[in-house]
């Protein structure tokens, strides 16, 4: 298995929030996916630790845990009267830490980009980037920043990118993103850059020639690899649909992404590093300052090797679709 983490069906989504309605811009995609999956929600807002101190400062922290719980008890009766179980937690300590621990049971995380903190802390050590890195689940991160996001989308027929690149590592975002394309009954478009060739000393009738026929190579060996993966991939009826683009990886994804009219970008994370960029990979960093649909990453583990050319990936489970032999 290339996940440490990989369920057949959706039974609990933790969204994690700290009283901002920026923060509350991920429940509703939360909330289709409980519905469609019949999960619970666990809705967690931490506090932070209580501090030594006096009696005032052991009131303010009361005050700050009872603030706490009568918030998410309001999110929760509005989950619950859509027919959808909702928990609540308000653990104490550190917010990346604890978010993590309390997503350990679970199946997602679904969270905003930034709350109270802005746009440019989510760039530079936000919650969100200490979630990523600690997190064992698939994280689905939704843009703070855009407004009036088009959840609607996720309900209806959805279409799931993933983008791949011949590598096991890439390839380990397949069986979570047929998960969520069998629970909302949509379709997953595979996706692959095709990088165009480039000749620096040559004729111009003979460069010409050489790079429209290398070019025309690389795509071909694109699309068989993608609808190789598509077939194994096929079951239920469905077949993923597969998408070949020439350019830089983040501008292919990007253009598929709006002319199939994406839902979810679903694509492996490397779950390590120092700044975002190596934490998320560079391709990740940039679809997700670029793009606009919800983007859920998968972090693999052990037998995922991110430069190792695979012809399969790891199993969804007994139920829903798996990758034929």
């Amino acid at each position: 298995m290339s996940n440490t983490h990989e369920p057949t069906t959706l039974r609990r989504i933790v969204v994690p929030l700290d009283g901002s309605e920026l923060a509350e811009q991920a429940l509703p995609y939360a909330q289709v996916l409980a519905e469609r999956s019949g999960a619970e929600i666990l809705l967690v807002r931490v506090v932070p630790a209580e501090w030594p101190g006096g009696p005032a400062e052991a009131r303010e922290h009361l005050l700050e845990v009872q603030e706490a719980r009568s918030y998410l008890g309001e999110i929760a009766g509005r989950i619950e009267a859509r027919g959808v179980r909702a928990l609540r937690s308000v653990p104490q300590g550190v917010p990346a830490a604890r978010i993590a621990a309390e997503a350990q049971d679970a199946d997602l995380i679904v969270m905003t980009t930034h709350g109270r903190s802005g746009v440019f802390r989510f760039l530079y050590g936000s919650v969100a980037e200490g979630v990523l890195a600690r997190a064992k689940v698939p994280v689905m991160l939704v843009r703070a920043w855009i407004h009036n996001p088009d959840v609607d989308k996720l309900d209806q027929a959805p279409v799931l990118l993933v983008p791949l690149d011949g590598s096991a590592f890439a390839e380990a975002a397949i069986p979570f993103a047929a998960l969520l394309a069998d629970t909302l009954g949509g379709e997953m478009v595979l996706v692959r850059a095709v990088y165009p060739p480039t000749l620096t000393l040559a004729n111009e009738w003979m460069a010409t020639s050489y790079l429209q026929e290398e070019l025309e190579v690389r795509e071909e060996g694109a699309r068989s690899y993608l609808e190789a993966v598509a077939r194994r991939w096929s079951g239920g009826g469905r077949r993923p649909r597969t998408y070949v683009g020439v350019g830089a990886p983040v501008e292919v994804i990007d253009d598929a992404a709006r002319e199939v009219g994406a839902a979810l970008v679903v694509m492996a994370t490397h779950g390590r590093g120092a700044t975002t960029r190596l934490l998320l990979g560079s391709v990740a960093h940039s679809v997700l300052l670029r793009g606009t649909a919800p983007l859920v990453l998968i972090r693999p583990m052990g037998g995922a090797g991110e430069g190792a050319s695979t012809g399969s990936a790891a199993a969804v489970g007994e139920e829903g679709r798996h990758p034929k032999g």
